[in-house]
């Protein structure tokens, strides 16, 4: 199993809320790196928003240089060796990227602009553009952890989760779909669902074995996953402990149960719902079911997950 760092919460232990760490505060007069991913669903290549980012974070009395970037490797070349408080304009998909950059981690502040949002609305970044250039200087950076992802020889770092069963089955068949496709999104989950049968698999978690069939089952890190599911409302993506959170789901008519309960987050406690706190855990589903981490389609065999400590320092209100 891959090496995980103590844990802040014991397993079984309550859930808490976010933490905040303390680190410098930007204030005025910071000097700040603008990325603009170019696909992210909510920019499009309109250049007009980042340039009001650019002039709302100036107008907080920050120096900004702006920078665009279309991949991951261009990101890496911003970022890995940048002192500077990194803004990123974009959505979970840019975060990911700057978790899996290798070497230095800068902080990183967000100015949402993805469908979802999931890491922005958990981590209590604003929405809307102004109020969250405001905390882009003046906010404090906190320490988030990642989930360490090996899969058949390939390791990456996951920070909202993993998921095997419906979820990883709808995104396996959107892959490679615009991501701004709501249609094709739409038509990825319907197919799934009309083909739907559980998943088999071996689940290991912080040494105990047992072999399951469910619906669906998540690895989060966060309370909100894909679709903007309320996988596990109580995570923590700061206290070093996962959430196993296991939907039974035999059939269709329970999973589009499931499902409606998930998007409210009123799933907790109900019948064939399980949720256990896990520190390392060991996937190996039946060959016919993928695997999926943050939006990655992962080569199907098993999987190993372990809390990756500070995996990104994100900006955040002080408390």
């Amino acid at each position: 199993m891959l090496d995980v760092a103590t844990s802040e919460r014991a397993a079984g232990q309550p859930l808490r809320a976010v933490r905040p760490a303390t680190r410098r505060l930007a204030g005025a007069g910071s000097n700040l790196l603008l990325v603009a991913n170019t696909n992210a669903s909510g920019l499009n290549g309109h250049r007009e928003i980042v340039d009001r980012a650019a002039s709302l974070l100036r107008s907080f009395g920050a120096f900004v240089e702006t920078r665009w970037t279309g991949s991951a490797g261009e990101l890496d070349e911003f970022v890995s060796e940048e002192e500077r408080r990194i803004v990123l304009i974009g959505g979970d998909g840019t975060l990911h990227a700057v978790a899996n950059i290798c070497g230095h981690k800068p902080e990183v502040a967000l100015l949402p602009r993805g469908r979802a949002n999931n890491m922005a609305r958990a981590l209590g970044v604003p929405l809307g553009l102004k109020s969250a250039a405001r905390l882009a200087v003046q906010g404090i950076a906190h320490p988030i952890d990642g989930i360490a992802v090996e899969a058949l020889g390939r390791t990456m770092t996951a920070l909202e989760g993993v998921s095997v069963g419906f979820h990883a089955q709808a995104r396996a068949l959107y892959r490679g779909v615009n991501s701004a496709d709501t249609a094709a999104g739409v038509a990825a989950a319907v197919r799934a669902f009309t083909h739907f049968e559980p998943v088999s698999l071996a689940l290991e978690i912080d040494g105990e074995s047992e072999v399951r069939r469910v619906g669906q089952l998540f690895v989060v890190n966060f309370p909100l996953f894909g679709p903007r599911l309320s996988v596990a409302p109580g995570a923590d993506p700061g206290d070093g402990v996962l959430e196993v959170v296991e939907l039974d789901a035999g059939n269709r008519a329970r999973l589009a149960r499931d499902l409606v309960l998930l998007k409210r987050g009123t799933h907790v406690g109900n019948a064939g719902v399980k949720i256990r706190p896990a520190r390392q855990v060991r996937l190996a589903p039946d060959g016919r079911s993928p695997v999926v981490a943050d939006t990655t389609v992962l080569s199907p065999g098993p999987v190993e997950l372990a809390v990756r400590r500070r995996a990104v320092q994100v900006v955040g209100p002080g408390r």
